[in-house]
């Protein structure tokens, strides 16, 4: 036994002060051996961001008049938040799958639910609806509650979103909106 620690302590020494053994350790952040040797699988693109929304011509109806409302009272106009489009579209089409008309979705949930479920940040929040004949008819409707008028022309909302659903002569319009503290 003496002879063999006598013969492996030169060899470590000789080892360390050549590196070789430093070298087999992994070091982090360094990956291990096997690491380096599988294939690292490539990340799908990245989709570029979207910066424009393309609105029906009943959604532009609303969401135009909405701004003009706005800015007739001395108020910012709203910005289209494409998001929110997606998911006004979503409670729209949500409402005529499940029949009704009302802030309370039997798939989502409320509209603040939605909104955190997409992943959608706010301070303030708030969702008109409607189901009409017209897009004008919608906006009149909104004008003339009390409710939703607050909502449409509340100075805190910045940001909205427009969702139009056509079923035979009837529409279903949801609008989302949001807003961030100054």
């Amino acid at each position: 036994m003496k002879k063999f620690t006598k013969l492996l302590l030169p060899l470590l020494i000789l080892s360390l002060l050549h590196g070789t053994a430093l070298a087999a350790i992994p070091r982090w952040p360094e990956p291990a051996w096997f690491a380096l040797r599988q294939q690292q699988p490539t990340p799908p693109p990245v989709a570029p961001p979207q910066t424009a929304t393309t609105l029906t011509a009943a959604e532009q109806h609303i969401f135009a008049a909405i701004n003009a409302e706005r800015t007739s009272r001395g108020l910012a106009p709203l910005v289209l938040d494409p998001a929110l489009v997606e998911l006004a579209r979503k409670k729209s089409q949500d409402m005529v799958d499940n029949g009704y008309v009302g802030h309370q979705s039997p798939v989502y949930g409320s509209p603040f639910e939605m909104m955190r479920a997409a992943g959608i940040r706010y301070n303030f929040a708030g969702e008109n609806i409607a189901r009409t004949t017209t897009p004008a008819n919608a906006v009149r409707l909104f004008m003339n509650s009390n409710p939703h008028r607050n909502t449409l022309l509340n100075h805190r909302f910045s940001r909205t979103g427009i969702g139009v659903v056509q079923v035979g002569r009837q529409i279903f319009v949801t609008q989302m909106f949001i807003g961030f503290m100054r």
